[in-house]
């Protein structure tokens, strides 16, 4: 049953069939093998959709971001950075990876983050002499950090999932992404000095002053969601809609950039939006049963263990039991990272997810590493692939708003991939970057 369930579902995810309809097909053609009744499908699928209350988040958080994004909340986030950070070295490749994040913390989305931030930094960045393709490969790298910085769409979907704290992983993804962020710039410091590009002047505390009120109200946002979950004002899922009616507000009566007669365009397209999510929610839901039944998890966990087993105890006779269950953490956690970075590069982060989870859960509960780390670890590493070829979602966002061919921002990207990967093992290996922020919550 489980071969003919992996075989059918690699089989069409090589013929390039979406995702999707590789869970159900790969789902149906094992129920039929092992004799099933197929009218679990539905059954299967309903429950799914029925179980995952968190989910309910979503809708209003895309809205949400869709809102924000149409009301000019971009532009002013870029202003506000622009002024703060514009007269450094390498000033706007700071202002594009700062304005990513704050972008992302009211988007929760890398593509939408890049092709906001991306549409107004990479034409700037050009005018400052920086090649047209690093512009688009920063605004990229810089997109995957709204995939980890709350309100995060990828950390809500792992909790859905998983059933782990969605308060808690919010808060365990605000140190990584940071941390993205900040190496980052710091490869695009080097890179303008190196290049010795211009250095702009300081624009004065008075554009400092005026920009900020811009963005007062998008980055009040920011404030209300983080304040409101970490106070315990209301959860995630409140906060979604906190933020949607929020957005809408803003939209509307303050940026007025948003007429009503856009709104039923923005209502559909946050719509068509979740339906896509919850069709796969549904079909991950029967494609996990389907796992279950047949000891998938089980065995590709057992297997993985014991291979990094064997591996350490190759060394046994030099080192004391202690330091061989350390040991054998740090290396069933390198192999989980290789393994999440290779599938992130062929799948998008979102399907990914879905298709992993279930196998991977037991393993991190082996290994007794704390389900919010956990979770953070397998997102982390599953967006770093929407910045590496073939799939690279958020690659071809920042090609096309940058009108850049892919070859050209590749040399780029892996400027900025040594980096991150470093920062990944820093987030794999230091739990307290993830623990630290949802630990306050518990006390």
């Amino acid at each position: 049953m489980e071969l003919v369930l992996l075989g059918v579902f690699v089989v069409l995810l090589l013929i390039d069939v979406p995702v999707v309809f590789c869970m159900l097909v790969a789902s149906l053609a094992a129920l039929l093998y092992a004799g099933i009744d197929p009218i679990i499908v539905g059954l299967e699928m309903s429950r799914a959709m029925s179980t995952f209350y968190p989910f309910i988040a979503v809708p209003f958080f895309i809205l949400a971001g869709d809102l924000m994004n149409e009301g000019g909340l971009s532009k002013r986030i870029t202003d506000f950075a622009n002024a703060l950070l514009g007269h450094r070295r390498g000033g706007l490749a700071l202002v594009t990876t700062a304005s990513a994040q704050m972008f992302g913390a009211v988007s929760g989305a890398s593509s939408a983050t890049c092709a906001a931030i991306g549409r107004l930094m990479i034409p700037a960045m050009e005018k400052e002499g920086y090649p047209r393709a690093f512009g688009a490969a920063l605004a990229a790298c810089s997109g995957i950090t709204g995939a980890l910085i709350p309100p995060s769409i990828m950390l809500l979907i792992y909790g859905t999932i998983a059933s782990v704290s969605i308060e808690k992983l919010f808060l365990a993804g605000v140190m990584p992404g940071l941390l993205i962020g900040i190496a980052l710039a710091l490869v695009s410091w080097r890179y303008a000095t190196r290049h010795a590009l211009p250095v702009r002047p300081w624009v004065g505390v008075g554009n400092v002053a005026r920009t900020t009120v811009s963005a007062l109200w998008a980055l009040l946002l920011v404030v209300i969601i983080f304040g409101g979950i970490f106070g315990g004002v209301f959860t995630a899922t409140e906060a979604s809609a906190v933020a949607a009616f929020y957005g809408l507000g803003v939209s509307l009566f303050v940026y007025r950039q948003v007429k009503p007669r856009d709104l039923p365009r923005i209502f559909v397209n946050a719509a068509k939006t979740t339906a896509t999510l919850s069709f796969l929610i549904a079909a991950a839901g029967l494609f996990s049963w389907v796992l279950s039944v047949g000891y998938v998890p089980q065995t590709v966990g057992g297997a993985l263990l014991s291979a990094c087993d064997a591996a350490v105890q190759s060394v046994s006779g030099w080192l004391s039991p202690e330091a061989l269950k350390l040991l054998n953490l740090v290396v069933v956690l390198l192999v989980l990272n290789l393994l999440l970075l290779l599938v992130g590069a062929f799948v998008d982060a979102g399907p990914a997810l879905l298709i992993l989870v279930p196998m991977l859960k037991p393993i991190g509960e082996q290994l007794g590493v704390d389900p919010v780390h956990f979770g953070v670890i397998i997102v982390s590493n599953l967006v770093l692939g929407l910045v590496t070829p073939p799939v690279g979602t958020t690659l071809f966002v920042a090609s096309g708003v940058g009108r850049v061919r892919m070859s050209e921002m590749i040399p780029h990207v892996l400027r900025f991939l040594p980096a991150m990967l470093l920062v990944q093992l820093l987030i794999t290996y230091v739990p307290f970057f993830t623990t630290f922020l949802p630990g306050l919550l518990s006390k």
